[in-house]
């Protein structure tokens, strides 16, 4: 558990304790996050894990710039897991220089959404497998992050483009 940078309330960002790298892997739609600079103004934003026939990992986030006709940004990182008894702790490594980890918190047994949190305390991320989450899911999740302690009243809510899923979804 960390203290947050914004408060000193305290905030539970334990990782999951299990983690089927094979479920998790695939495309997750941002559905809402925290504000933080590197994803500023970024609307349908996705990110998708990728085992490569080497056995590493690849992510890819893609998001478009302020609205779906923006410009579409894409960074790639490449994750590991730097200790197998913490399997829910992912470091992602970006640019070769930067790196950042990313806690999974709350993953559902079917793995069709997740609550995603770091070392920091000031980030957090809900995303589902879909575009949109049933309303009933996304309180459940959101309460989830708020008996961890996270300020969910923060939340910036992800627009995602009927377009812009359509491309997705013919990736599949």
């Amino acid at each position: 558990m960390a203290t947050t940078a914004q408060s000193d309330k305290i905030v539970d960002n334990r990782a999951i304790d299990t983690l089927d790298l094979k479920k998790y892997v695939g495309l997750w739609y941002e559905i809402a996050r925290f504000d933080h600079p590197f994803e500023r103004g970024l609307v349908g934003v996705t990110t998708e894990y990728t085992i490569k026939p080497d056995g590493n990992i690849e992510v890819i986030g893609r998001g478009y710039q302020d609205s779906f006709q923006g410009e579409r940004k894409e960074i790639v990182g490449h994750v590991h897991i730097p200790d197998t008894t913490q399997p829910g702790v992912l470091k992602v490594t970006f640019f070769l220089i930067f790196k950042t980890d990313y806690h999974i918190l709350e993953v559902e047994n079917d793995y069709s959404a997740a609550l995603i949190g770091s070392s920091q305390c000031d980030h957090l991320w809900i995303v589902s497998r879909t575009p949109k989450l049933p309303p009933k899911k996304l309180n459940d999740l959101m309460q989830r992050a708020q008996r961890r302690g996270y300020d969910t009243t923060a939340l910036i809510f992800v627009p995602h483009g009927q377009e812009q899923i359509q491309e997705e979804l013919t990736k599949l």
